[in-house]
Order: structure tokens, then C-alpha cells, then sequence
């Protein structure tokens, strides 16, 4: 049984490498919204306004994102073996022509947007075109995606908390001293940012493509070359370090790096996604359980009760009455209990509120059995949508397997040597028809974690499926990494566990791996 164990651990582990990354590269699909934080950033002032608007949110976006990995590659970066030409070719698509079609201008605007996103290692080759006397024309916006690809992002969480004066007395020396020199390397990289901002060079991207119009491009340019040969080692290129970069600088494996510390910060809400979801998970947790626990107590005792009977007419009503409801979508149930127990009709008041949980102020000073009584108030029409379509199913399957076991040749032996009705049901013909019960019950651990989008959002409950759909939503991948890799190990730990329970009800199994 021990080598049983260890084969579906060794397995476990690719199964859960691969499922990490199909879910990483289908929410890179999409990419990040750079471009629309820009527009939404800049849509309103002058044109002076719109481009300092423009500039504080692109510089905003890359410190965000650049905490996430969501400005790196997914699986593979290649920028290590960028080099002149690669910019060159870069700066050009991004260049405005005459005649331009909307879908042609759209691409245009991208591969512009983008350049300015490349990072690090497109300041050596920007640099290169900087200094190359042939590529004049565009020096200005290879200064600016220059000043966007040395910039180091500087966000107020970075800095150190302030100190009151009884607080600074009981600081060590070391510890004063290690919070100095933290804030004197902060404000070495502001003062580093700002002056590659001001050596930006101005330029036009118009149908005659780009005019730099700039009267201090020679000074501004030969200050851009001198900075870049003061902090000439920050971006210098190596092949080992390009080979190095090829598989670790990927957004993958910063998000995963950033799972594993715990230091990885939701996108949309800049919090740690793991408070977030402590925020939320226990709702949908015990609305998950409940419901569950409730259609397995119905489902084992219905089903055992319909194979007993095979063929009554109590049998067949129960069946096509399963079937029935089975059939109906939970959204739509969801919907309808919404419609008419919870909204006023005719002067009634609804039966049920609105909302899965009562306002906090309600409950402040309850005592425990009525806020209990309250809950469960709020929770009845919820809970009867997420178990109806459960127990529906699983009695259907308890009455097949029940009546597949009954028929087999050790139950008629059973029977012939004169052994009870319900001896030959319980102890015999039912323990093995629990094995595709528990096969069913392999995900019911990721389940409990993940919640059901749907019900969460027709009753609107705060739990882990809003703001995992939020989430998706908004293209926030940390937080819905951090969701995919709790659910994906409770999802491979309820397998496991099924595989264990195999060998306790089926002796078979059991003597098999022994």
C-alpha cells in the first residue's frame, strides 16, 4: 500500500506543475490591459495635461504590474538576445504612416505600447539606436522607451513606516542605520527616474511618421549616453545571464516565487492575495459543506431506498421527479426563488431576503442561537439551490451501483445461504457501491474552497466565487493564481484521499497494493 501511496504522490506532481500552467497562459491570453489604463488615465485635461497624465499612469501600471510578473513573458524570455536591430524594429512598428486602416492603427498603438513595457533589457540596444547617427529619426521615441526601460518603479510601500520619537529610542543603532540607508537607496532611484523623465526627448508620430521637434535633442541625447555609461553595468548583456533569464525572468515563475513567500499583491485591490481570500473563503466554505453534506444525507438514503424498490411506482415517480429537477439550471432556480421569495408582490413582503448575509450591524448584538436562526434564514433559498442539482445526481448514481451490486453472483449467493434482506444490502452489496460515490466526492475538497460563482452571485454572497469572478474579470492573475493553486493541491489531496478509501470499502484493492 506504500508504494501504492508513493506512485500517486510522484504523479501528483507534474499533474499540478501542468495545470498551473495551462491556467497561467490562458489568463496571458488576454494580456494586460496597458493601453486602456493609459487612455483612462489621460482622457481628460489639455494636451499637456493628457501626456503628464499619460506618463504618471504607464508609470504606475509598469510598478504594479512589475510586482506580479505581469511584465514579463509567460513561459520564455527571449528579450536577453535583443539587440540593436530588434529595437529598431520595435521603434518602427510603432510609427504612425499615412492611410493607416483602424485595425492597422490599433496594432501600431500596441506595438508601441509595448515597446515602452520591455524592461531592462531593451535599455542596451535603445542605446545603441541613441547613438547611432544614422537612426536620427528616431532618437526621440527611443529616448523615450529608453527612460521606460531603465526605470526602477518606487511605490509608497516601499519606504520604511515613520517613526515616532519614542519609537526611534527604541530602535537598535543597526536597525537605524539599515532604515537610513534604505530610505538613501529609495531616494537615489527617485532622483534616478526623475532625471531620465526630464532627458526624455519630444517628439511627433504623425502620417509623415516621426518629427523630432525637440531644440535640446543634441544635449538631452548626449546626456542620455552619458547616464546609460554611468550605470552601464545594470543592463550590460551576457550570454549566461540571457540563458539564465530565458526560463527564471518569466511571469510564471515570479507569480509562482511570489505564492510560495507569500508576498504576492492582488493587481486590482493591491493587497496580499492571501488575506484577500482568508477575507472570503469561510462563507463559501460553510455554504459548500452544508449544502453538500446535505445532498449526500439525501442523496445514499433516496438512492438505496429507489433500488430496493426497482420498478415500484414509488421508483419510477422518484426517478422522474429527480430527472426533473435535474434538468433545471441552478441559475434559473436561483433566479426564480429571487423573483418571487425574495421581492415584495401584491403588497406582500418577501418571504426571504435578498442577501445571503445579514448587514453586520443587524447581528451586533444578537445572541448566538438567534443569530444562528438568522443565518440559516439567509442561507435556506442559497443551500437549496447548490443541493438540489447535487442530490439529483448522486441518488441516481447510489441507485445504479446499489442495483449493479445486487445482481452480481456473490449477493445471490448471499441470498441462497439464507442471509437477511437488509444484512445482504448493508453489509454486503453496499459497501461496493460506494466506490463511485467516492470517485465523485474526490473534488468535493476544492469545491469547498472554491464556491459556486452563480448562487454567490443571483443572492449575493460575499464569498470566494465573486471575487475570484472579479478576478477574472478584471485579469487580476495573482489573485487568480493564488486561488488555482489552493484549489488545484485540495483538488489532488481529495483524489489521493479517494484512492485510500478505494482500498477501506473494496478489500480487493486493498490486498492488491498490499
Amino acid at each position: 500500500m506504500l508504494a501504492y501511496v508513493l506512485r500517486r504522490l510522484l504523479l501528483m506532481v507534474p499533474t499540478f506543475i501542468g495545470i498551473l500552467i495551462i491556467n497561467f497562459v490562458v489568463l496571458r491570453m488576454q494580456g494586460p490591459t496597458l493601453k486602456d489604463e493609459i487612455s483612462q488615465g489621460s482622457s481628460q485635461g489639455g494636451e499637456g495635461q493628457k501626456i503628464e497624465r499619460g506618463i504618471a499612469s504607464l508609470e504606475s501600471f509598469i510598478a504594479r504590474f512589475e510586482r506580479s510578473g505581469a511584465n514579463l513573458p509567460s513561459l520564455v524570455n527571449t528579450r536577453g538576445f535583443a539587440d540593436k536591430a530588434d529595437a529598431v524594429r520595435w521603434l518602427r512598428a510603432g510609427e504612425r504612416r499615412a492611410g493607416m486602416t483602424r485595425k492597422e492603427e490599433a496594432k501600431r498603438a500596441r506595438s508601441e505600447l509595448d515597446l515602452w513595457f520591455l524592461g531592462r533589457w531593451y535599455a542596451e540596444p535603445l542605446q545603441a539606436v541613441l547613438a547611432d547617427n544614422a537612426l536620427a529619426g528616431l532618437h526621440g521615441p527611443a529616448s523615450v522607451a529608453f527612460s521606460y526601460a531603465a526605470y526602477i518603479p518606487v511605490q509608497a510601500e516601499d519606504y520604511p513606516p515613520s517613526l515616532s520619537a519614542e519609537q526611534k529610542a527604541e530602535q537598535t543603532p543597526d536597525e537605524l542605520a539599515e532604515r537610513e540607508e534604505r530610505m538613501r537607496r529609495l531616494g537615489g532611484i527617485v532622483v534616478r527616474n526623475a532625471e531620465l523623465r526630464d532627458l526624455r526627448v519630444s517628439y511627433h508620430n504623425g502620417e509623415a511618421g516621426f518629427v523630432t521637434d525637440d531644440p535640446e535633442l543634441a544635449a538631452k541625447r548626449a546626456k542620455l549616453l552619458a547616464w546609460y555609461e554611468r550605470h552601464r553595468e545594470d543592463f550590460a548583456h551576457s550570454g549566461a545571464r540571457a540563458w539564465r533569464d530565458l526560463v527564471v525572468a518569466t511571469g510564471f515563475v515570479k507569480i509562482m516565487g511570489g505564492l510560495f513567500t507569500g508576498d504576492l499583491v492582488s493587481q486590482s485591490r493591491n493587497q496580499n492575495v492571501y488575506e484577500l481570500i482568508a477575507d472570503r473563503w469561510q462563507i463559501s466554505f460553510w455554504l459548500n459543506f452544508l449544502s453538500i453534506l446535505s445532498a449526500y444525507a439525501i442523496a445514499i438514503p433516496l438512492g438505496i431506498r429507489s433500488a430496493r424498490r426497482q420498478g415500484s411506482l414509488e421508483d419510477r415517480v422518484t426517478t422522474n421527479a429527480l430527472f426533473l429537477a435535474w434538468s433545471l439550471p441552478s441559475f434559473f432556480v436561483g433566479t426564480l426563488f429571487l423573483y418571487h421569495f425574495c421581492t415584495p408582490h401584491g403588497g406582500r413582503d418577501p418571504w426571504f431576503p435578498n442577501r445571503a448575509m445579514p448587514a453586520d450591524a443587524d447581528t451586533l448584538w444578537m445572541s448566538t442561537p438567534r443569530y444562528l436562526l438568522t443565518l440559516g434564514w439567509h442561507w435556506c433559498l442559497p443551500l437549496i439551490v447548490l443541493c438540489y442539482g447535487s442530490f439529483t445526481v448522486l441518488s441516481r448514481y447510489m441507485r445504479g451501483n446499489l442495483l449493479e451490486q445486487l445482481d452480481a453472483d456473490y449477493v445471490r449467493t448471499a441470498r441462497a445461504k439464507g442471509v437477511g434482506a437488509d444484512a445482504v444490502v448493508y453489509r454486503h452489496a453496499l459497501p461496493n457501491s460506494l466506490i463511485t460515490m467516492i470517485t465523485l466526492s474526490a473534488g468535493l475538497l476544492a469545491e469547498l474552497f472554491g464556491g459556486s460563482v452563480i448562487v454567490e452571485n443571483i443572492f449575493s454572497v460575499p464569498g470566494l466565487g465573486t471575487l475570484l469572478l472579479d478576478a477574472a474579470k478584471q485579469n487580476d492573475a495573482p489573485l487568480v493564481m493564488a486561488s488555482t493553486v489552493i484549489s488545484v493541491s485540495l483538488l489532488l489531496v481529495g483524489i489521493l484521499v479517494a484512492d485510500l478509501l478505494y482500498g477501506v470499502v473494496d478489500p480487493r484493492i486493498r490486498n492488491r497494493h498490499a
